[in-house]
């Protein structure tokens, strides 16, 4: 049986405007019976079942309420929170890159001032400190 002929059976079960022509078309394919069959054990199935209690019933509606105003606000701090992390790490990446500076050939800057020490005058064995 075609999905087609299901979703108008089904319609037709569930009290929906169906097009005769449509329900006639589904009432005509192969195991057509059996499927109008089922869809009214089925609704008799869930018919008999009972409503739930009137303080399920409200409880569950108190937590699909939407959110207070402060849910959308402690959001929007925490995306602010997120931004300025990212701004801080974006400038320690900038900071860092300005250490290393991979460009800088490994060679020691030129000396200022050269400092010369005579052996025996300026170091040697016994010279204390």
């Amino acid at each position: 049986m075609e999905t087609d002929a299901r979703e108008v059976l089904s319609a037709f079960i569930d009290g929906e405007p169906v097009d005769a022509a449509a329900l006639a078309a589904a009432l005509a394919e192969p195991g057509a019976r059996d499927m109008l069959v089922d869809f009214v054990r089925l609704r008799a199935e869930f018919a008999a079942e009972p409503e739930p209690p009137a303080s399920f019933v409200e409880t569950t509606r108190r937590r699909l309420r939407p959110r207070p105003r402060v849910f959308v606000i402690g959001r929007s701090l925490r995306l602010v929170a997120a931004a300025a992390v990212f701004v801080l790490a974006l400038l320690g990446a900038i900071d860092l890159r300005r250490m290393i500076r991979p460009d800088r050939s490994e060679e020691p800057p030129p000396p200022t001032r050269v400092i010369r020490f005579e052996p025996g005058i300026d170091w040697g064995p016994g010279k204390g400190r």
